[in-house]
């Protein structure tokens, strides 16, 4: 049996290696999130906008979503990825994020055809907003570099119907590895 070779290269901030080739890197399609000291982990999707021009959450409380008229996962700027804490009684994909504490490490893995990518991020800070509050432009204004912002609700849940606030989780690109 012959074993293929596999090139792994580690990256480190948000530089791609000259023989890399660009067009693979940008069209990973993201599979998975995951924070292992909290034990969070679940597939993504991407998501868009409902009618009233609110991030519409994926249908699954399963699964988190990452804002496709955004910056996607890959590239320079904030991904914004939300998920549901809860759902009918259920945990959803996000129940955890409310443990997460600065210096928490969110892995994101993607897949092509021909590249799979681990990427790290180094949580940097963890803020519940009142939902009037909410940073709508913080959380999409240009970057330099790569980050995320993972979204759930937060705070006391008002007559169990509903919560005032929202938990954002603000993260930076630590490391990525791209294997060949």
């Amino acid at each position: 049996m012959l074993l293929k070779p596999v090139l792994a290269i580690v990256l480190l901030a948000n530089v791609a290696p000259a023989s890399a080739d660009k067009s693979y890197v940008a069209e990973l399609e993201t599979l998975t999130i995951s924070i292992n000291r909290v034990q969070l982990s679940g597939a993504l999707v991407s998501i868009g906008l409902d009618e009233t021009e609110s991030l519409a959450p994926p249908v699954d409380p399963h699964v988190a979503g990452w804002y496709a008229g955004g910056s996607k996962p890959g590239g320079v700027g904030r991904t914004v990825i939300v998920g549901a804490v809860d759902f009918r009684g259920d945990t959803g994909v996000f129940w955890e994020l409310r443990q997460v504490t600065v210096g928490d490490l969110i892995v994101i893995r993607s897949k092509s055809d021909v590249v799979h990518s681990i990427k790290t991020f180094l949580v940097t800070e963890v803020t519940l907003y009142r939902k009037s509050d909410f940073p709508t432009a913080r959380l999409f204004s240009n970057l330099s570099y790569e980050g995320v912002a993972l979204v759930t609700d937060g705070g006391p849940n008002a007559s169990k119907t509903a919560y005032l606030g929202n938990l954002v989780v603000y993260a930076q690109l630590k490391s990525r590895v791209l294997l060949y």
